[in-house]
């Protein structure tokens, strides 16, 4: 099944109710964004969160120890990389790392793999930010990487696109922030919850299209 992750939070509030509707995870920025979040802060979230929803960090060319403290301070489950990171930066970390790459044309998979990450999300590649642009990219340029096991998507994804960003690309998880998100900003939880109805009905239509076929 195709797992959610609510990137994103800035409160108590939008992660308990991520949680109570079925997202898998939740983001936590830490780089410098109008959805950063500040450590003490979500440190606070975490520790008031089960442990059955994944608390991921997102960084962008911070300091390996730094991020190592974050991490332990905010009880993060993995964190997700978004910068110039090298491999080896990956290697030292101690901790399941979500490699991003910053989409433009079609994907090598040999360049992706020299990064020995515990998974890899693709988003939309753009020259002025590192991530969440709220735009989409071609999916056609993942076809040599579609079917991987460990691959996250992102970039512009929302009610009306996720189902059929799901179909087309088959990953292990969702990225959305700005997809579920008030005008003015701040989690919607309506957008949220019909967010993960989607992906979940996508999954069911797809899991029995596939049983039809077998049978």
């Amino acid at each position: 099944m195709t797992k959610v992750k609510i990137c994103g939070i800035k409160s108590l509030s939008e992660a308990v109710t991520a949680c109570n509707l079925g997202a898998w995870a939740v983001g936590e920025v830490f780089a410098s964004s109008p959805r950063q979040v500040e450590i003490e802060k979500a440190a606070r979230i975490n520790r008031e969160l089960n442990a059955g929803v994944f608390k991921i960090g997102v960084f962008v060319n911070e300091k390996i120890d730094s991020v190592k403290y974050i991490a332990r301070t905010c009880s993060l489950d993995a964190v997700q990389l978004h910068g110039d990171e090298p491999p080896d930066y990956v290697e030292e970390m101690g901790l399941p790392v979500i490699k991003s790459f910053r989409v433009n044309g079609p994907v090598d998979p040999d360049h992706v793999m020299r990064w020995r990450s515990w998974a890899y999300l693709f988003d939309t590649y753009s020259p002025d930010i590192k991530g969440g642009s709220g735009k989409t990219f071609n999916w056609e340029w993942l076809e040599k990487v579609k079917g991987w096991p460990n691959i996250i998507l992102a970039g512009g994804l929302n009610i009306t696109n996720v189902a059929l960003a799901v179909r087309k690309v088959r990953p292990m998880a969702v990225d959305v922030s700005s997809g579920v998100e008030f005008s003015e900003g701040g989690k919607d939880p309506a957008k949220i919850k019909d967010f993960l109805k989607a992906v979940k009905e996508t999954d069911k239509n797809s899991t029995r299209k596939k049983s039809w076929v077998e049978v």
